[in-house]
This record gives structure tokens, sequence and C-alpha cells, in this order.
């Protein structure tokens, strides 16, 4: 036998596994189980049949979760699938933190009394038979004791969006299109061509014609009087308009959700503004790894709104992906950053809301006259 067979793997890039892994396309459940007179739910998309006789399912659950603990304890749990509607359901039930049946419509099942949620497409209790466990996770098996289902869409998860599978490809599309655009990886004045897109992106014609079309509603495509579109060149004026815009979010949630902020999201905006500034001090620091921060920061502040819809708004008046090109030559350290955003986090953490609103507003009026001088270094146009 192979002495080197069972040797330890190698280690692996995890944020390369996150985005293979992330073209699986699975459903989406909110796991639920009671324990002790209280009621547990987190959701999950690592769920599956195991076997037909006898029936049985399998789900896994990170081991810091408290409904891990609460299904280990109870010894029963609901596997709940969600319909293409209850994108909502799943954004609430995988925060942390507070209540989160609050508002949501259920009943007790008739095996062990754990929550069965309205309007799900099916629901299967299970008892627990098995918990291996497997790095940060463990595997549960479950002897099913109850199955129920009804019709409808089952709402899909696909490379980090929710929604039907259909629609998520078509969001997976414009997104890689809109970046296409504003990575300029198709000159300005060049026209943008679908086939090109259909083999690079390996996305469907339509997909990336609706893209097109939505990125012209945008203001980041043209059509030129012969139908073929082409990029649009980012001007100052635009550029303060789409800044406007983010502000204009970013303040709205801050004002309505402060309060509510759990601390592992607040630790974790105030994480990436150190690795910022580890980033700007360093003479390896790479920009694209700043820029790519600067923007999940942000979007992890819009994220604990809640609200996908919200969210996709703010993505959409995005251009970082132009800015990469436009600082190429220029030295990034001394002209972009991050002192704003660290004010915006510590204002967070401090519960502050008019200083958490002046920094949005600070760092808004910096990011205009950065985006100006970008622009205006070529010529008045990106």
């Amino acid at each position: 036998m192979d002495q080197n067979m069972f040797a330890p793997a190698p280690a692996f890039d995890q944020d390369v596994f996150r985005q293979v892994v992330g073209h699986f396309a699975s459903g989406v459940a909110v796991i639920t189980t009671a324990h002790e007179g209280r009621l547990y739910g987190t959701t999950a998309s690592a769920v599956s049949s195991l076997s037909m006789e006898p029936p049985m399912m399998l789900m896994c659950l990170n081991q810091s979760s408290s409904t891990h603990d609460a299904v280990a304890q109870a010894g029963l749990y609901a596997i709940n699938i969600l319909a293409e509607d209850q994108r909502d359901l799943a954004m609430k039930f995988g925060r942390k933190g507070g209540d989160k049946f609050d508002g949501v419509s259920f009943r007790l099942s008739e095996h062990g009394g754990v929550p069965i949620l309205d309007g799900v497409i099916a629901a299967i209790t299970c008892i627990v038979d098995e918990t291996p466990r497997g790095g940060t996770h463990s595997v549960f098996f479950g002897r099913v004791v109850d199955a129920e289902s009804s019709h409808g869409e089952p709402l899909a998860y696909y490379r980090g969006a929710f929604g039907r599978l259909e629609r998520v490809k078509e969001l997976d599309t414009y997104m890689n299109v809109r970046q296409w655009v504003l990575a300029r990886r198709t000159p300005l004045g060049e026209n943008l061509h679908i086939s090109m897109m259909v083999e690079a992106l390996r996305a469907e014609p339509d997909d990336v014609f609706n893209a097109f079309v939505k990125l012209t509603a945008e203001g980041l495509v043209d059509r030129t009087n012969a139908g073929a579109f082409i990029a649009a060149p980012i001007t100052v004026d635009f550029s303060n308009s789409l800044y406007d815009g983010r502000a204009t979010i970013e303040v709205g949630v801050i004002a309505s959700r402060i309060m509510e902020f759990e601390q592992a999201l607040l630790d974790r905006l105030r994480g990436m503004t150190e690795v910022m500034g580890q980033l700007r001090a360093s003479e390896n620091g790479s920009l694209r790894e700043f820029l790519e921060l600067h923007s999940n920061f942000h979007q992890t502040l819009v994220g604990a709104s809640g609200s996908v819809q919200l969210l996709d708004s703010y993505r959409r008046l995005s251009i970082a992906g132009v800015w990469g090109e436009a600082w190429d030559k220029a030295d990034w350290r001394t002209l972009l950053d991050h002192t704003h955003l660290t004010q915006l986090a510590n204002s967070l953490i401090a519960r502050d809301v008019n200083a958490a609103i002046e920094a949005v507003q600070n760092y808004t009026a910096q990011a205009k006259e950065f985006a100006r001088i970008a622009i205006e270094s070529r010529g008045g146009q990106v």
C-alpha cells in the first residue's frame, strides 16, 4: 500500500475553494428545533437526502451556531425548504442573535413540537441518528419521522445570491458583464460583443443581452445608432451622482438599524479597516486587495439591513471595478485613504448615529475628490 495514501492533504487557499464551490447551485432551507422551551433556527444550504430505505436526510451546521447545539441536545430537527419568494426568511435566519421567529408565521410539528414555517414548499422532521464532525461543521444524519410538501418553486443559492435558479444565473451574468465593462476589458469606443462574453463568461446569450440592457439603463453602456453596445465613459458628474446615491443608502441603513447591529458585524468592519491600514503601510500592499476590502466594507454594512433588494440597488451604484485601472500607475497609498472608514467603524461600535452619518458624508466627499483626480488625469473621462 502506498504510504502516502493517507498523508495530510496540502494546505488549500480558502478563497479559491469558496469561489469554486460557489458554482454549485443548491436549495435553501431553514433548520429549526426546540429545546427547553426555546425555539432555534438557522439558514442552511448543505442539506441532502441520504437514503430511501430507511428514509434519512443529512444536513450540516457550523459548530459555532446556537442552533447546532440545540439540535444536538434536542435530538430532533425540521428541514424547512424555502420557496422562491422567501429570500427575506433566508436572510433573517442567516443572521446571528436576536429573536429570529419574531414576525414569522409558523406552527409546531406533531413530532417533537419543532417549528414548521408557513409558506415553505416542503418540511421534513427528523430524529438525529448520528453526528459525525468535519472541520468547523457537524453532519446530522436524521431519520425521517414526518414529511410534507406543497406546490411552488424552490429558493436557490448560487455564488452568494438567493433567488430562483434561472434568475440567479442571470444575475450572476449581469455582475460578470458589469465587471467586464468597468474593467474596460473592451476598450472605450469598441463594440461590446455578446458572442465574446458568452464564450468567456460561459453565459447564455439572452442573459448577456439582458445585462447590456440593464447597464444601458444605469448609464454604464451606450447604444450606437447602428444598434451596437459600447461602454459609456465615466465623467466626474456621473461619478458624483453614484456616490451620492450610495451615501443615501448607507445613511438610511445606519439611521434605522445602528442599534441592532451585532457585535460580530462591528468587529468585522473594524477588522477590515485595520487590514486596509496594513496594506497602505506595506511596500508590497496590493491595490486590488485594498479596493476589494473597501467594497466589502460598504456591502457588509448595507447587507446588515437584511434587505436583498437594498443591497442589490447599492451594488448597482458601484463603479469600483474601474478604479484599478485608473490608479494603476499612481502612488495609490498617498491618494487613497481609509481614515473616514475607520471613523465610521468606531462610530458604529459606539452606536453614535450622528458621528456615523458624518463619517459617511466625509468619506463620500473624499471619494468624489479621489474620483475627480483619477478621471481628470485621464482627460476627463475613464
